[in-house]
């Protein structure tokens, strides 16, 4: 029997059950709670038995199904996307502008009132509403993009739609509603240096830092320019771009500055957290190798040698930070029990006990916890000069005092290399090479004590 079925046997009761339409799929589904529809449209049919009367109600739920995908088509009509489809027939109409644009205003007649004014604004404009464009720029600024264009990094992306988040609630309007040519250079400046300063962070409750201002204003002075460079908005200046004459800006007062780990400090985080848990295994892996937090707790089973000698960090903070960092003789124990012991639960990453976050690509979990060790251990007051990148800071100062160049350093650790004319012509050192400089360096923190109780 179609769209019905008895999923319990014979004798049970009936339900409705019908293959999603293709032009459904995705929307709001009206009988289930806030969710969207997928692959099936399943409603119960209240405990009935009774086919007669089941067919009955499967009728009913039918003409549902037909009466929203009505109403769904009526509603893409006047979508932006069909908008957008107007906007660029307007563009190309020269000697024809007039006739598409009655037929524009003829369209918008007939759209549903509360969807007519973007319609009409998208149809009738050369701008978009930042709904379409943010979309579109991050598409442009995509890894793997199609244009040549220079990738966004996750937490670059995400800026980007935070700033548009802070855009909207200053303007009191959805992304929906707010579109490029409505920002203004003044509106854009009160945004800029009255709207934003004052926003409470998450994080602190306070106004947002002068450097937290500074990235959303870059995110959304990128959008800006390629919107103004592909004629999307009639702009010519950019309202994020800074005046040239604007006074100079101050940093914060009190900002935290990163300093390199004590001999005495790294014994006594050594000595609460041994091999083997996972914060202690974290630790020793970033002493030793001068990785970021992050770049090691991404680190796969498939990017590590067996002996533990290497693991490969594939991408990172910038496109230096690909590259593989030999592990220190001394770690190399650590790195082969934890690939074992990912293989044998089934996972894929070494430091699957520390989460990535989805949406910014970080292990911020693993940042978290190493800040609670730290505190525990050598005290609070140390937050303004410790954390685990940090250990960072205290490889590199080693590799230097090691007698490693600093080319070799940056090899290693993942920095841009300073530009030179012979560039092209050098590949750096080879695999044993790095190695063996990797070993000088992990011999000069046993030397002056920072591997004891590793």
């Amino acid at each position: 029997m179609k769209y019905i079925e008895q999923p319990k046997g014979p004798g049970t009761a009936y339900r409705f059950r019908m293959k999603t339409p293709k032009n459904l799929r995705g929307t709001p589904n009206p009988w289930s709670d806030g969710k969207s529809f997928g692959t099936w449209i399943i409603r119960p049919m209240e405990g009935e038995k009774h086919l007669p009367t089941a067919k009955k109600i499967r009728d009913c739920y039918l003409a549902d199904v037909r009466k929203l995908e009505v109403v769904y088509r009526a509603r893409q009509r006047y979508s932006p996307e069909k908008a957008e489809l107007w906007a660029e027939a307007l563009r190309d109409a020269h000697e024809d502008e007039s006739f598409i644009r009655s037929l524009i205003y003829d369209e918008a007649e007939n759209a549903p009132e509360s969807e007519r004014t973007a319609f009409l604004k998208i149809a009738t404009s050369d701008t978009l509403p930042l709904s379409r464009a943010a979309p579109q720029y991050l598409e442009a600024r995509a890894q793997g993009n199609p244009y040549g264009n220079k990738p966004l990094t996750k937490t670059s992306s995400n800026e980007v739609m935070t700033a548009v988040n802070y855009l909207c609630a200053f303007f009191a309007k959805t992304p929906e509603t707010l579109f490029l040519d409505d920002v203004t250079q003044d509106k854009a400046t009160e945004f800029w240096h009255e709207f934003l300063p004052v926003q409470p962070s998450k994080k602190t409750g306070e106004g947002l830092t002068p450097a937290t201002v500074a990235k959303l204003i870059s995110a959304l002075r990128g959008l800006w320019r390629w919107a103004i460079a592909r004629k999307k908005v009639r702009l010519e200046a950019n309202p994020f771009k800074p005046p040239e004459d604007d006074v100079p800006r101050a940093r914060k007062p009190h900002e935290p500055k990163r300093d390199q780990f004590k001999p005495d400090e790294t014994r006594k985080v050594l000595s609460a957290v041994p091999q083997g848990d996972r914060m202690g295994d974290l630790f020793r892996v970033g002493l030793v190798t001068g990785a970021r937090v992050s770049e090691i707790a991404k680190v796969t089973v498939t990017e590590t040698a067996e002996n533990g000698s290497l693991f490969l960090i594939a991408g990172g903070k910038t496109d230096s930070a690909k590259r593989v960092v030999p592990v220190p003789t001394i770690a190399q124990p650590i790195i082969t029990r934890l690939r074992t012991e990912a293989l044998a639960a089934g996972e894929d990453r070494l430091f699957h006990a520390f989460p990535i976050n989805a949406a910014t690509g970080t292990a911020k979990s693993a940042s978290k916890a190493f800040t609670g060790v730290r505190r525990k251990v050598l005290g609070a007051e140390t937050d303004d000069r410790l954390a685990f990148h940090s250990l960072r800071h205290t490889w590199k100062t080693l590799s230097r005092r090691a007698g490693l160049s600093i080319d070799d350093a940056h090899d290693l650790g993942g920095w841009a290399g300073i530009k030179r004319t012979s560039d092209p012509y050098d590949h750096g050192l080879n695999a044993s090479e790095l190695a063996a400089a990797q070993e000088k360096i992990a011999s000069l923190m046993h030397a002056e004590g920072f591997l004891t109780g590793f």
